[in-house]
C-alpha cells in the first residue's frame, strides 16, 4: 500500500511534466537502446562472418594472381611468362597430400545476351572441382565436367538471377545464350545463394549474377593475353584438421619454385580473415559498450539534476508531509522511486528503440539481427540500478529537510 502510493505519486508528478520527464530520460533511452542494438548487431555481424566463410570454403587456401606494373611485370613476364596456370594446381596437389581437392577460375569480360536481355552477369571459367571446394551445387541439369573440358564445349552453368530473369517461364535446360556474340548451351542452373560473399578482399560479388563456362573453352574462345593461360585463382581444399599456415608455407614455396622466385601471387586463408574480422567486431563491441555505459552514466546525472531541482521546487510540499504526520523513510521512498520510474520507464522506451534499431539495420546490410533476451534483461537492469543510485542523493536530501524550515520556504 504504501510503495503503491508513492509510485502513484511519482507517476503523477512525471506525467505533469512530460516534456522535462523525456528529456530526462534520454541518456537512459540511448544507453539502453546502444546495449540491445548493439548486443543484436554484433551477434548478426558474428553470422554473417560464418556464412561468408562457408561461401569461400570453410577449410581452404586461396592462391590469386598479382597484378604487376613497370619493372616487376616486365621481369615477371621473362621468369615466369605464363603466370599463375593449371600447372601449378596439380603440382599442389600431387605434392601435397592434405589436398583433397582442387579448383581454379578464370574470370572473362564478356557481355551476356538473350533476346535482346543484357542482364548483368559475371563470366568464369572453372573446372569440376568448383562445386566441391566451393560448396557450391546445382539445382537443376548439371555442372561442368571434365569431358566438357576436353573437348572444349561451349556450355555453361547459369546462376539462380540469371535462370529468373531470363527464364522465368521456361525451362532453361538446353536453350542458347550469347556470350559476346558466341553461342552457348545451358546445362545446368546453380542454387540461390545470398548476395554479396566474401571478407576483405576475397569478394565473391553476386553468386546468383554469375555464368559457369568449362575453363579449356573460356582460353579458347575468349581472348588471349601476354599470359596466355593465366588463372584468376586457385582454390585448394585441405582434409579436416590440417594446419593451414604451415600448409600455405609450403605452397607458397612450390609456387615459387615453379615460378623462378617471381611472386606473381597472394595466399589467403579465409579462416584467418574470419579471425581478423571478428577481433575488428570485438573492438567495435568494446567501443559501442563504451558509448552506451557513457549514455547510461549521462542520463543518471540528468535524473540526478531533475531530482535536485525537484526537491527545491517541492521543498514546502514535503514540509507538508513532514508535518501532518510522514517520516523520513516515507520522503526518502517516494522521491526514490520517482527516479526510479524515471530510469524504469526510459529503460522500456530504450529496448523498443534498440530493437528497432536492430531491425533497421537488418533491412539496410541484408543480414539478420537476432536480438538477445540476456542484452535486454542486463539493459533494464543497469537502467533501474543507474535510477537507484543517481536518484539516492536527492532523495536523501529531501528527507532530511527540517519540516520548520520546508514550511517557511517561499
Amino acid at each position: 500500500m504504501f510503495i503503491t502510493a508513492n509510485m502513484k505519486i511519482g507517476m503523477k508528478e512525471i506525467w505533469s511534466h512530460k516534456l522535462r520527464s523525456f528529456l530526462t530520460m534520454l541518456g537512459v533511452i540511448f544507453g539502453v537502446a546502444a546495449v540491445v542494438s548493439m548486443v543484436a548487431i554484433a551477434e548478426g555481424a558474428k553470422e554473417e562472418s560464418l556464412r561468408q566463410i562457408r561461401l569461400l570454403g570453410t577449410n581452404n587456401i586461396r592462391i590469386r594472381k598479382l597484378e604487376l606494373k613497370g619493372i616487376e611485370k616486365t621481369k615477371a613476364l621473362r621468369k615466369a611468362p605464363d603466370g599463375l596456370t593449371r600447372a601449378d594446381a596439380a603440382a599442389c596437389q600431387e605434392i601435397l597430400s592434405d589436398v583433397t581437392n582442387t579448383a581454379v577460375t578464370r574470370s572473362i569480360n564478356a557481355r551476356l545476351l538473350y533476346k535482346n536481355e543484357v542482364p548483368p552477369s559475371s563470366v568464369i571459367g572453372v573446372t569440376p572441382g568448383y562445386l566441391d571446394v566451393v560448396g557450391h551445387s546445382v539445382q537443376e541439369g548439371r555442372f561442368i565436367s571434365e569431358m566438357d573440358i576436353k573437348e572444349a564445349k561451349q556450355v555453361c552453368a547459369i546462376g539462380h538471377e540469371i535462370k529468373n530473369r531470363l527464364f522465368a517461364l521456361e525451362d532453361p535446360l538446353g536453350k542458347q545464350i550469347r556470350l559476346e556474340g558466341q553461342i552457348f548451351t545451358v546445362i545446368g542452373v546453380m542454387e540461390k545463394k545470398s548476395s554479396d560473399g566474401g571478407i576483405g578482399s576475397l569478394k565473391l560479388g553476386n553468386l546468383n549474377q554469375n555464368i559457369y563456362l568449362p575453363i579449356s573453352t573460356s582460353f579458347q574462345r575468349f581472348g588471349m593475353d601476354e599470359r596466355s593461360e593465366q588463372l584468376d585463382e586457385i582454390s585448394l581444399k585441405i582434409r579436416e584438421g590440417a594446419d593451414l599456415q604451415e600448409i600455405a608455407h609450403v605452397v607458397k614455396r612450390i609456387l615459387l619454385r615453379r615460378h623462378n622466385d617471381v611472386e606473381d601471387f597472394e595466399i589467403v586463408i579465409p579462416e584467418e580473415l574470419m579471425r581478423q574480422s571478428q577481433k575488428t567486431q570485438r573492438i567495435f563491441a568494446i567501443v559501442l559498450t563504451a558509448i552506451a555505459g557513457i549514455s547510461l552514466i549521462v542520463g543518471g546525472i540528468g535524473i540526478m539534476n531533475i531530482m535536485l531541482a525537484t526537491v527545491t521546487q517541492r521543498t514546502r510540499e514535503i514540509g507538508i508531509r513532514r508535518a501532518i504526520g510522514a517520516t523520513q523513510r516515507h520522503i526518502l521512498f517516494q522521491f526514490i522511486i520517482e527516479s526510479l520510474t524515471l530510469s524504469l520507464v526510459g529503460g522500456f522506451i530504450g529496448i523498443f528503440a534498440g530493437v528497432g534499431m536492430a531491425k533497421a539495420i537488418a533491412i539496410y546490410a541484408e543480414w539478420k539481427t537476432p536480438i538477445s533476451i540476456i542484452s535486454i534483461i542486463v539493459s533494464f537492469s543497469v537502467a533501474a540500478i543507474t535510477g537507484l543510485i543517481f536518484g539516492l542523493y536527492p532523495s536523501t536530501k529531501a528527507a532530511k529537510l527540517d519540516p520548520i524550515e520546508a514550511l517557511r520556504y517561499e
